[in-house]
């Protein structure tokens, strides 16, 4: 089976429009990255969202002034950001690859946003290029945001809470790294493994950020939250969520560096 056919019968079943509005915790991924984004993308930036998915970010970022070019993919969410974004001049969207950003120059963009396609990598051959990629189109000194999901999320998310770990145990080794298929259709690192991809690469490392921290594991407790209370969970996770200490169980990162 095509690799990309797995993908395509997900998000083919799964409402990802919705995603971020499941939940609290849900939107809890959407509010930290909007926070970076903000943090380090200058105003009129030219921005590349790479795996925009239905245009979550995309169209947000339109909305407030960037000149937005998203890449998407699966045609389905593709159509759905295309209608959603319309009237929206300053926001272009293509069918296209991470693998191959051939499209668009060397040098192009002033932020990267790789936010979805390291999910869906299962090779290491794969996963270089997807950022050698993202690396080259960013302007130096331009920002480079990759979100990657964490093994322990896997394990601990979809294994114990969903009663999947059975189906896990054949794919986990010694150290709990989970082995990536595209049957399974997420990937999965442990924060180290995810930084040693960079070591030879030409950038500059800024911030590892947990974008969700334990909030989907603690979905309940948050929905049962008043607005204020929420509020002030909200204001602590930003103020913690560089901290080491509260990265590894994360369900969401982000691992945010400067083109050199």
């Amino acid at each position: 089976m095509n690799k990309n056919k797995y993908l395509e019968d997900f998000y083919n079943t799964h409402d990802e429009d919705a995603r971020f509005n499941l939940s609290r915790a849900h939107k809890l991924e959407y509010i930290t990255t909007m926070h970076y984004i903000h943090k380090y993308a200058k105003k009129r930036a030219s921005i590349l969202e790479l795996g925009a998915s239905t245009g979550a970010y995309s169209i947000q970022l339109a909305k407030e002034g960037y000149t937005v070019t998203a890449v998407e993919l699966l045609q389905n969410n593709l159509d759905v950001l295309i209608k959603n974004s319309k009237g929206l001049d300053n926001l272009t969207a293509h069918q296209g690859n991470a693998l191959d950003l051939s499209k668009f120059d060397d040098n192009s963009f002033d932020v990267v946003l790789n936010l979805g396609p390291m999910y869906h990598l299962y090779t290491e051959k794969d996963r270089l290029k997807a950022i050698k990629e993202s690396i080259r189109v960013c302007k130096p000194n331009g920002i480079i945001f990759f979100a990657y999901i964490t093994c322990s999320d896997v394990i601990l998310y979809g294994g114990f809470m969903h009663h999947e770990i059975f189906d896990l145990l054949p794919r986990i080794d010694k150290r709990g790294t989970i082995k990536p298929a595209p049957e399974h259709i997420f990937g999965s690192y442990f924060i180290e493994d995810f930084e040693k991809q960079f070591k030879k690469l030409p950038v500059t490392h800024l911030k590892n950020v947990s974008a969700d921290g334990i909030a989907l594991k603690i979905a309940e407790k948050i929905e049962e939250m008043s607005d204020d209370e929420f509020k002030l969970f909200n204001d602590w996770h930003l103020s913690t969520c560089e901290r080491l200490d509260h990265q590894g169980l994360s369900s969401h990162m982000l691992y945010i560096c400067r083109k050199n």
